[in-house]
């Protein structure tokens, strides 16, 4: 059964990624942005690598001991994958079902007698979802200063379920967590990869898509491996996943020129854009959505 789940999430990743990256081309060392020019030169601005810092999944966090709450939205969001309603969103934004099917719990969790955290909710009539507001496609503003996305469409279903209003409220990513524990939001829902810390320090909903950890670098840096990361300089966000990537390959952290942490993903590639880093790691939603709109 385990066996099979593994797979489901591999399909389920490399679903995720046929569909971000669907006006790329592909080669063996490398999968790029844009389409050759007539006179067979490539005019790619971007190149993500064929390496990368590691395949996850994303969840949403509540507080530790919410179990009633993370279950009841585990449950909802299982309803809504079945009945279609989740598929039907994920196509909206990635042009595929990309939601994962059968997941299990990060960490089992166990509903005690007395934990009022879905009560709670529903008392207040509120759901408070934390996000970083520069997180596109999962959740960012767009043009109008609405904040929109894919995890933002998922969440306002839920909520409509589950019969409450849903408040959007910004933090700073690196803050999740005490944002979290000193009840200013109820959940964290943006995109969060399942991580041990994070399975240790919260209570996690089942998992409902695939990532990982891609490497991008411009097509001119004549970078196309790890081992070419070597004296270079690595931009990430504080806080994220892609740290604690990188942390897990001490070997290849150490090699780094300097790895630059930045406040979010949207000053990081802007820097790689810039030509102030060689190299940006970073979720792979977030990463082939950026590339796409960099025309």
């Amino acid at each position: 059964m385990k066996a099979t789940k593994i797979l489901t999430a591999a399909l389920a990743a490399a679903m995720l990624c046929a569909s971000l990256s669907a006006c790329g081309k592909t080669n063996d060392a490398t999968e790029t942005t844009a389409a050759s020019g007539s006179d067979n030169k490539t005019t790619e601005k971007y190149t993500v690598l064929s390496e990368d810092f590691g395949a996850e999944n994303y969840a949403i966090g509540f507080r530790r001991g919410d179990d009633a709450l993370a279950k009841k939205v585990s449950d909802i969001l299982a309803e809504m994958t079945a009945d279609g309603k989740a598929g039907e969103i994920a196509k909206k934004w990635f042009g595929s079902d990309v939601m994962l099917r059968d997941p299990e719990y990060p960490r089992e969790l166990n509903e005690e007698k007395g934990d009022a955290s879905l009560q709670y909710i529903l008392d207040k009539g509120e759901l408070i979802l934390g996000l970083d507001e520069t997180f596109p496609p999962m959740g960012y503003r767009d043009a109008n200063g609405d904040i929109i996305g894919f995890d933002i469409d998922l969440a306002t279903e839920v909520c409509s379920r589950l019969g409450v209003k849903l408040k959007l409220q910004p933090i700073n990513w690196d803050s999740k967590e005490m944002e979290l524990n000193g009840k200013t939001i109820d959940c964290i829902w943006n995109g969060m990869s399942i991580t041990d810390e994070r399975i240790n320090g919260m209570d996690l909903s089942t998992p409902y898509i695939a990532n990982k950890q891609i490497i991008i670098v411009k097509s001119d840096s004549g970078i196309s491996t790890k081992a070419d990361l070597a004296g270079k300089t690595v931009g990430a966000q504080q806080g994220s996943s892609a740290v604690d990537a990188i942390s897990a390959e001490p070997d290849v952290k150490a090699s780094f020129g300097s790895l630059n942490e930045y406040a979010s993903n949207d000053e990081a590639f802007l820097d790689l854009k810039a030509g102030r880093i060689d190299v940006l790691v970073v979720d792979e939603v977030y990463g082939r959505y950026m590339i796409s709109q960099d025309k």
